[in-house]
């Protein structure tokens, strides 16, 4: 059914007497995805689809010569020291092919899982990136899981686009896209000056209003596998979602953060409703921070990520649109003072601390000190093809592990006119019955099904 070869490691290994190629520091929040990935693989996955088939030996052969264009092979590590460098050089990866077994869609979900939980091997230098392949109904499923340390989807969505590009053109193109080579520094913003008292006071008030929040329920097992499924809207749902923010002044983060925490709140109140004191909830949602830095670099491989989370008090109902409303007037403010670039500071502490403890306290350090039930990843990927020249792009799909900081996130990805959700959750924290549930009724927020009901 399935080939599942070895992703093999790229040449110019520590040691080789080569002088690396690039080599920089990782900022705080990677820092944070390196601890986490020392106790489950901490990857994401992107998946391209391309109305046109695509062999297996073709786009093989056309990743690694993209990889080697980029000099993104050969990674070394020194996650005590918090550096990397790139050897660069020919990764030599080989492909896994994946069978649609009669249902793609399912098919597509079973192969995000596996990738999301198998790891990618770190020892030595190594390629952070493994690459997969599903043909089925003259369409091709392109897909990329990568470590997830060294990148953000912005990057990620641009390598897989040159390889895609490269894949289907009759000879290898030149590399397009120079700012896929890394650069020397990942540095993390730390803001305006200025705004040092707004991030500084809100990060104290998030701290008291988490101690007032539900906690998710326990982890009793050392156990931290991620478990996968997607959701696709159609046009009409997606315009359905896009009018209802609009006619209420908000994103469309703006509602589904929303709806994330209308979602979740009555689960949330089943598990503590004797604890009047925990009144609150809270959801996260993670921030591309790239338009904060100087023009000249907001294109550069790396990952550049902020957050923020909302806290709401579920004690009793409250009507969507209000919790909307309330919602939008928060990201406002995160906005505003740029409140997203508090998270490095964050970061570091929980970093300092969670690395001082037995596996045993690690599987709910976060459920107590930072109880979010879940988080939002949203992407506005647009139109695919670029030119006239491009294969036929017509969706995109994208999940990511969730790691120990929450039982639950969900990727929304804009593309072409649709909405795609890609829900990875911790089964040993929320249950499949329970994720669902949340989802189903997320999704019903969202177009507003729930309140024609």
């Amino acid at each position: 059914m399935e080939k599942s070869p070895d992703s093999s490691a790229g040449k110019g290994a520590k040691g080789s007497g080569v002088a690396p190629q690039f080599a920089g520091r990782f900022n705080q929040f990677q820092r944070t995805m390196l601890q986490w990935s020392g106790l489950h693989p901490y990857h994401a996955v992107h998946v391209l689809k391309v109305e046109q088939p695509l062999s297996g030996g073709r786009y093989e052969e056309r990743l690694n010569l993209v990889i080697e264009q980029c000099g993104l092979a050969a990674l070394s590590l020194d996650e005590a020291g918090g550096s990397y460098r790139y050897d660069g050089g020919y990764p030599g990866l080989r492909i896994r092919e994946v069978a649609d077994q009669g249902d793609p869609m399912a098919a597509l979900d079973r192969e995000i899982m596996w990738q999301l939980n198998e790891p990618i091997v770190r020892e030595g230098a190594f390629t952070p990136f493994r690459f997969f392949l599903m043909n089925t109904g003259g369409a091709s499923y392109l897909g990329i899981t990568y470590f997830h340390a060294v990148a953000d989807a912005e990057a990620i969505s641009r390598l897989l686009f040159a390889v895609a590009r490269a894949s289907f053109a009759p000879e290898l193109p030149p590399l397009a896209d120079e700012s896929l080579c890394p650069g020397r520094i990942s540095p993390m913003l730390a803001g305006n000056p200025l705004h040092f008292l707004h991030r500084a006071r809100a990060a104290l008030n998030s701290f008291r209003a988490m101690r007032k929040s539900i906690r998710p329920p326990l982890c009793e097992e050392n156990e931290f596998s991620t478990a996968y499924f997607g959701v696709h809207f159609d046009e009409e749902q997606t315009r359905t979602v896009i009018a209802r923010a609009k006619g209420w002044g908000l994103t469309v983060n703006d509602l589904c953060i929303a709806a994330l925490l209308k979602a979740i709140s009555t689960r949330a109140r089943e598990v503590h409703w004797h604890k009047s004191n925990r009144p609150l909830l809270a959801v996260g949602c993670v921030v591309n921070v790239r338009r904060d830095l100087p023009e000249k670099r907001r294109r550069d491989f790396g990952l550049f990520l902020g957050s923020f989370a909302v806290t709401q008090d579920v004690s009793g109902e409250v009507p969507m649109h209000e919790l909307a409303r309330t919602v939008r007037e928060r990201t406002l403010a995160v906005k505003r003072h740029k409140l997203y670039l508090a998270a490095p500071l964050e970061f570091m502490v929980s970093r300092f601390m969670f690395g001082r403890m037995p596996l045993e306290k690690q599987r709910n350090f976060y459920r107590k000190t930072y109880p979010l039930w879940g988080g939002i990843t949203n992407m506005n990927m647009g139109t695919l093809q670029a030119d006239e020249n491009d294969p036929p792009m017509v969706d995109y799909y994208r999940a990511v592990s969730v790691g120990p900081a929450m039982p639950m996130v969900i990727g929304v990805t804009g593309v072409e006119g649709v909405l795609n959700l890609g829900i990875s959750y911790r089964p040993t924290v929320l249950s499949e019955g329970d994720v669902r549930g949340i989802v189903a009724r997320f999704t019903a927020l969202l177009t507003g099904s729930e309140e024609a009901a």
